[in-house]
């Protein structure tokens, strides 16, 4: 049995790889980065991750694995029968399973970020940069909702943990004030999402971790 242990932060997109250990029911440890004071720049963690950020996993005390989509490919790799993606074996329809994963991570994921943290993408006025972010999230939307309307999940009946990462993107949007409220699919597959017992497990540690370290979140 692999020794697991995830450098996490509450509501960072870290939630995704701790939902995915929650809904495997591996053994791990988990260690919280307080970026809100700094921690991911600290001389311990960049021996870690030389980038500065979370989520980093740690394999057998020795080997670290960073991306959000790569851990989550190698936890289904892990175990598959967890259900992180669909099972099958056929190599287009993995093909396409990864790349729904480097779609979130290298493109959702950042459009997302602009909206939150604009002042990271530019050393100007950051208005225009989350502006862009607006435009292309909005130009994103169609697909999302086209997909989203043909079952419960991402992958139809089968829920993944795809599902889960879309929703951290999405919550990320709505927590700068972007609306779904014209994306019925959109919006009913947030909910779902966050009814989910993996997910709720998630997030009642991250509140537990929230209180134990006293985490401070900025309005």
């Amino acid at each position: 049995m692999q020794k697991l242990k995830l450098y996490q932060f509450p509501r960072a997109c870290s939630r995704v790889i701790l939902t995915a250990l929650e809904e495997g029911g591996f053994d791990y440890e988990d260690q919280v980065i307080n970026i809100m004071k700094g921690e991911q720049r600290s001389p311990e963690y960049l021996k870690i991750n030389p980038d500065g950020k979370v989520p980093a996993l740690i394999v057998n005390d020795e080997h670290v694995i960073t991306q959000n989509a790569s851990i989550q490919l190698f936890l289904h790799g892990l175990k598959p029968t967890a259900g992180l993606l669909p099972a099958t074996d056929d190599p287009v329809i993995q093909a396409q399973q990864r790349a729904d994963l480097i779609w979130l991570s290298s493109t959702l994921h950042p459009i997302v970020r602009q909206l939150r943290m604009p002042i990271h993408f530019t050393d100007g006025d950051p208005s225009g940069v989350q502006a862009k972010g607006v435009e292309k999230l909005n130009a994103a939307l169609p697909s999302i909702e086209a997909r989203l309307a043909n079952g419960n999940w991402w992958y139809g009946e089968d829920w993944s943990i795809v599902d889960v990462y879309l929703n951290w993107c999405l919550t990320i949007a709505l927590s700068t004030g972007f609306s779904f409220a014209e994306n019925p699919a959109i919006a009913g597959h947030f909910a779902k999402v966050m009814e989910w017992p993996s997910v709720q497990k998630m997030m009642a540690k991250e509140e537990a971790d929230i209180q134990a370290h006293g985490i401070e979140f900025p309005a």
